[in-house]
């Protein structure tokens, strides 16, 4: 019985020794692993018992079809994305031309615009502003088209229509058609512009 209790002991002893002398090997090896630089994804390789290097398995058919259109593939999305962008630019680029033109058009009738109203003087306006309809309507209506509309905008608006209805409807018409035609495209800051220049 102590023959053998000995024997288990000594086989454990061997085994506490084997332990502690691979203890700090391992300790070494976590160390340098956990130092070593990352590496790579390794491929594996297959060595066969005569320790020759066997190759890989061949790829099935759909991996081998996948593999040879993956960068066709890439490269047609690539172009895809390249003739959309070249079509966004062209498209943004006409756009833009045709936002310039519009924007020149529009300076152009504001600048004719400003000129209408900027036409009658101040005192001509203060003179018929005091005057009364019925002596304010022939006058006007002797004028030429764009004269009379340009005064009558810088009235109030009371004043110009008390004028208007004392003029024959033709000439009242055209008058009235000069000043929409003049004044129609202005945006909110032109009509404010013109409705201070009123009061």
């Amino acid at each position: 019985m102590t023959k053998n209790a000995l024997k288990t002991t000594a086989g454990f002893g061997w085994c506490a020794l084997a332990l502690a002398l691979a203890w700090p090997a391992a300790a070494q090896d976590a160390d340098a692993v956990a130092a070593s630089p990352a590496l790579p994804p390794q491929q594996i390789r297959i060595i066969d018992p005569a320790g020759d290097l066997v190759p890989p398995a061949p790829a099935t058919e759909v991996e081998q079809y996948c593999l040879n259109i993956a960068d066709k593939a890439q490269d047609a999305r690539y172009s895809l994305q390249e003739s959309r962008m070249k079509d966004l630019e062209v498209a943004i680029s006409q756009q833009i031309d045709e936002l310039e033109v519009k924007r020149a058009d529009y300076e152009t009738w504001l600048a004719e615009r400003q000129r209408f109203l900027d036409s009658a003087s101040q005192i001509v306006v203060d003179i018929y502003s005091q005057m009364k309809p019925d002596a304010a309507a022939p006058q006007l209506a002797n004028l030429d088209r764009d004269s009379a509309a340009s005064v009558l905008v810088r009235l109030k608006s009371r004043q110009a229509s008390d004028i208007l209805s004392e003029m024959s409807p033709t000439v009242a018409a055209e008058i009235a058609k000069r000043i929409v035609d003049k004044t129609s495209a202005g945006t909110a800051a032109d009509i404010e512009q013109v409705a201070e220049s009123r009061s």
